[in-house]
């Protein structure tokens, strides 16, 4: 019995058509949804769901790319409070990294702020922001007292 399979099982990826045994068909694919009948419509149905995932994934990538694009050695400027010997008292956060973006009009979402070590005195840092997809962009960061 020939199945189309609906979702990433077993080493088969969802749109994989492929010839299984009836009784693994009709007692586990079918009832859990994991595959369906390899008919010429579902087959054409998952095809087209497959290539609007990929036209979506591409689209989200290259605005992904455009932001990494835009703030690629952008430095940014954070004040904090320190002690008489320079030491701030609380180290810059990922979360205050992202607010200053955002408020010089770059949002950039769920990425991730990456740093070689911690911001806790006054000084210039380069700062990885990794948006995911293998896409990174290096910042730098002035922290100031």
């Amino acid at each position: 019995m020939q199945v189309v399979y609906l979702k990433n099982i077993d080493g088969y990826k969802r749109g994989d058509v492929k010839e299984v045994a009836e009784g693994f068909a009709r007692n586990f694919l079918l009832p859990q949804q994991v595959a369906a009948l390899a008919t010429p419509d579902n087959i054409k149905k998952i095809k087209s769901e497959l290539g609007k995932q990929d036209k979506q994934k591409k689209e989200v990538v290259s605005g992904v790319q455009k932001m990494a694009d835009k703030i690629r050695y952008k430095k940014i400027e954070i004040k904090g409070k320190a002690n008489a010997a320079g030491k701030l008292y609380a180290a810059i956060s990922e979360t205050a990294i992202k607010n200053e973006l955002k408020r010089l009009g770059y949002n950039i979402g769920a990425a991730k702020i990456v740093s070689s070590s911690h911001l806790k005195e006054a000084g210039e840092y380069e700062v990885k922001v990794d948006f995911g997809h293998s896409i990174n962009s290096n910042i730098k960061v002035v922290v100031k007292v």
